[in-house]
């Protein structure tokens, strides 16, 4: 069990901070699910941390993309050029070991993995796509 829980962090914290350093400049993903549009930045940020997690089952709800707005209030999204961003994904896995289950709540491990970060200086983020692949693909800008 201290393997596996040890795995899953390990696995979440690479997903979280890949899918940030896409994130920071202002790039989307095409969506899936209807070709030739392009996911809101947010959205694309949270569909890479669960395809780069390969946790089938981690869902928008455990997902929560943040900046800081005008005065230090804090807003939903991925933001702007210049905008400071957090991202943090929540999962939980089940403890397996009936040694180790009660020590846990509910038998479950929860944890987290955050990233924060500056947006670059990115143009204005209805010009600028990543081709429908993860990173790692080929990049062109799109006019």
């Amino acid at each position: 069990d201290f393997g596996r829980m040890y795995f899953f962090q390990s696995r979440l914290k690479y997903a979280v901070s890949q899918a940030t350093r896409f994130a920071t400049t202002g790039s989307t993903l095409e969506d899936p699910f209807t070709p030739g549009t392009h996911l809101s930045r947010a959205e694309s940020v949270s569909l890479m941390i669960r395809e780069l997690s390969g946790f089938p089952d981690l869902g928008e709800s455990d997902i929560d993309i943040v900046h800081i707005g005008p005065g230090g209030v804090i807003l939903a999204g991925a933001g702007g050029p210049g905008d400071v961003v957090t991202v943090r994904a929540n999962y939980s896995i089940t403890i397996v070991a009936p040694y180790l289950s009660p020590i846990f709540t509910d038998g479950m491990f929860a944890f987290s993995a955050t990233t924060t970060f500056r947006n670059e200086e990115f143009p204005n983020e209805a010009s600028l796509h990543d081709v429908d692949e993860l990173p790692g693909a080929p990049r062109r800008a799109l006019a």
